[in-house]
């Protein structure tokens, strides 16, 4: 792997135009609709969501990282990416509480601005990218706006105009698919064409993940298994994961395969022992460091062969 320099500023390393004006645009046409909910039984989620969007421009404004890196740590010598991550959205509100992010996204998806939130939020993971030293990251967007013609016309412009050196990798990381929700394969090519890959979130054993890998046959180059599986009790189901993964591999040949909500570094060790296809341990519980993943994991597993 050939090893980069510090990215090269560009034009989109100062604040960002379109960006801010996205945020305006968005919490102008929100406050409508958080207003038109009052005394109903969803203000409280509205109001919320509105006081993420204005905490979120807050600290673009002031140069302030919105997502933090979740490492998707090496378990295999197979893993094609070195130090690939996920970028997870931390707001903190003006007195650096952290707001949980999850019921603010959701009042945007619930209300119809799906691609609106997803554009905002890409936009600012490839800024806060070109800004710092993380080389492979993964960016989670719904795919649904794959399907908005905004949205993919502005990031793809974007992404035209963020060149990655040899060791840089951009990952879209695709939630929310459902079997009636078809996607245009000239469309994901056009960003297969820019370099960038593609992962499929949350994949499980339900009938809507076997659409969902059929839908991205021959695209996406990684399939992140749901935790619920990774940690499904085995006295319940002793071989979840593994018919997991035998599915993966029969519809997706060749797709990396990354275990999501390990618990520890003995947790990774038995996942790498007992599905070998499964090259990347990630969870909240590991080390942020990568090297302290490394050298722990390194050390446990000639323990192990010495006991």
């Amino acid at each position: 792997m050939i090893p980069s320099t510090a990215k090269t500023p560009t034009k989109h390393a100062e604040f960002d135009k379109d960006l801010l004006l996205r945020i305006e645009n968005m919490i102008r046409s929100f406050q409508k609709i958080v207003k038109d909910a009052e005394g109903q039984e969803n203000e409280e989620a509205l109001v919320y969501g509105l006081r993420a969007i204005v905490y979120l421009a807050s600290m673009i404004l002031h140069k302030r990282d919105i997502f933090d890196i979740e490492p998707w740590h090496v378990i295999s010598a197979h893993a094609p990416l070195a130090c690939p991550g996920e970028m997870l959205l931390r707001l903190k509100d003006y007195k650096g509480r952290p707001m949980p992010p999850y019921p603010a996204i959701m009042a945007f998806y619930n209300h119809g601005y799906t691609a609106e939130i997803d554009c905002i939020l890409f936009l600012a993971a490839l800024d806060q990218f070109i800004r710092n030293d993380e080389k492979q990251v993964s960016i989670n967007i719904s795919a649904r706006s794959l399907r908005d013609p905004d949205f993919v016309k502005t990031t793809l412009e974007r992404l035209e105009h963020t060149p990655l050196a040899p060791d840089e990798k951009i990952i879209i990381e695709i939630h929310e698919s459902t079997p009636h929700l078809s996607l245009s394969k000239k469309v994901l090519a056009l960003y297969k064409n820019l370099g960038i890959s593609f992962a499929i979130d949350d994949v499980g054993l339900n009938m809507n993940d076997v659409m969902r890998l059929a839908e991205f046959e021959g695209l996406a180059e990684f399939v992140k298994i749901d935790r619920h599986v990774i940690c499904s009790p085995k006295e319940q189901d002793p071989s979840p994961l593994q018919r997991v993964t035998s599915l993966v591999s029969t519809l997706m040949p060749g797709a990396v395969m990354i275990a999501e909500g390990i618990q520890n570094t003995q947790h990774a060790l038995e996942i790498k022992q007992q599905h070998p296809s499964i090259l990347y341990a990630q969870g909240l519980y590991l080390p942020k460091d990568r090297k302290t993943f490394a050298l722990d994991f390194h050390n446990l597993g000639i323990n192990k062969q010495a006991d």
